[in-house]
């Protein structure tokens, strides 16, 4: 099943359940993911040559292309971390009842994406690739984080990888294999 069509099954329980959070969060996240739809028809749209193209090329802009899997992630990503954000900022303020309500918000629409690695699980793959990299210390983070991201998109919060990256670059390094002399 789809995403959204997930989210507008998910939508009808939570109606015939009462749950006002969960209804009012999913709508939301539907409402995101129709509109990265829309800027999805609009690009191709200026891709065939906007309103200079001639009728033929705009007819061949489906109109009604649905996103694909990793463009309806990628999605409902940005809107858990807007949440995120927003319940930092909420914090900072000393408004915990809006913060909690952005956190609830945030693990509702969560639960639509794919697990996100902990800290502990990504420790492994990030020492691995900065080995791969070659860098051996902070002073080559800028070398290591485009390949870090490219790799664990989606699948860890930037944040995390850059925390865990940090961590591991500024450990003394260990020698593995032959001795260079």
């Amino acid at each position: 099943m789809a995403l959204l069509e997930q989210l507008q099954h998910d939508l009808k329980t939570a109606m015939r359940g009462g749950d006002r959070l969960r209804i009012d969060t999913i709508r939301m996240a539907i409402d995101a993911l129709k509109k990265a739809q829309m800027a999805q028809v609009k690009a191709a749209f200026d891709a065939a040559g906007g309103e200079a193209a001639d009728a033929a090329a705009l007819a061949a802009v489906d109109r009604n292309a649905a996103l694909n899997e990793t463009m309806e992630q990628e999605t409902i990503a940005r809107e858990v971390k807007r949440r995120r954000e927003a319940a930092e900022l909420y914090r900072k303020g000393n408004r915990m009842d809006l913060a909690q309500k952005e956190d609830a918000e945030a693990e509702i629409l969560q639960a639509y994406l794919p697990h996100q690695l902990s800290a502990e699980e990504l420790r492994p793959l990030v020492e691995a690739i900065i080995v791969e990299t070659g860098a051996s210390g902070m002073a080559e983070m800028n070398k290591v984080m485009p390949v870090l991201m490219q790799r664990l998109k989606g699948r860890a919060d930037g944040r995390l990888i850059n925390q865990v990256a940090r961590d591991v670059l500024s450990q003394p390094r260990r020698q593995t294999g032959s001795v260079e002399g």
